[in-house]
């Protein structure tokens, strides 16, 4: 189910006043470190390959953009990598990030979720992890890496008047591991979507080691993780 971002921010400001007193009074709440790609550009790396002609690139105010590959003739590829972070406790760790993409349509370009457990390659994060707004491309058909699978494809909705969509992924992993996330976006030989081909403006990322964490940022994460668990409930 696609879910805009003002929708999702008012479930989740419910959600805060029921459970901030619960929260605040726990005997640990697990961290979350919030990238504001707006503010900065959180030490996130980029590496492509294929000579893509609009890479990875970051600027002040609107954060992380990609424009991906048209008229190359072979397939391209960029990735956006974020720093080392330490898993805290051994369980669930959600993947936040705040987006909007016009991937060529009809399955031929990709964009996905990307991770890496202690220093091993990356692997795609699947759809069925996604809790909110996963993939929407399936069987991709382009010469690229995410060629037969799936991944952001089209334009997602709001694109056009600017608006954001915010996805979430949960994955499992053990105390102590060392994880990295990445965004990738491929691009075959012709064509592209509009410009931006992505747009990332924040990724938050749960249960992780964080030095100093935001109290309120706990908070809002709290009432995240209560919206995942009744999502899965269901």
């Amino acid at each position: 189910m696609l879910v805009t971002q003002p929708r999702l921010f008012t479930a989740l400001r419910v959600l805060c006043a029921c459970v901030a007193v619960s929260l605040l009074a726990a005997d640990k709440v697990s961290a979350q470190i919030t990238y504001d790609f707006t503010a900065s550009d959180s030490g996130f790396t980029v590496t492509s390959d294929g000579n893509v002609e609009g890479p990875w690139e970051w600027t002040a105010g609107t954060g992380w953009t990609v424009d991906g590959s048209a008229n190359l003739g072979s397939p391209s590829h960029s990735r956006l990598t974020s720093p080392e972070l330490t898993v805290d406790a051994t369980g669930d760790t959600p993947i936040s990030f705040t987006h909007r993409y016009s991937i060529e349509g009809d399955l031929w370009d990709g964009a996905a979720l990307m991770v890496s457990v202690n220093g091993g390659a990356f692997t795609q994060i699947p759809d069925s992890a996604f809790l909110l707004n996963g993939y929407t491309g399936f069987g991709l058909i382009g010469n690229h890496a995410l060629s037969g699978g799936e991944g952001f494809n089209g334009d997602s909705p709001g694109y056009a008047a600017g608006e954001q969509i915010v996805s979430v992924a949960v994955g499992s992993y053990n105390s102590g591991d060392k994880i990295q996330v990445q965004f990738l976006g491929a691009w075959d030989e012709f064509a592209q979507g509009s410009l931006p081909n992505w747009h990332i403006s924040r990724v938050d990322i749960g249960n992780v080691v964080v030095p100093e964490p935001n109290s309120l940022g706990l908070v809002t994460f709290g009432a995240l993780g209560l919206l995942l668990r009744s999502r899965r409930r269901k």
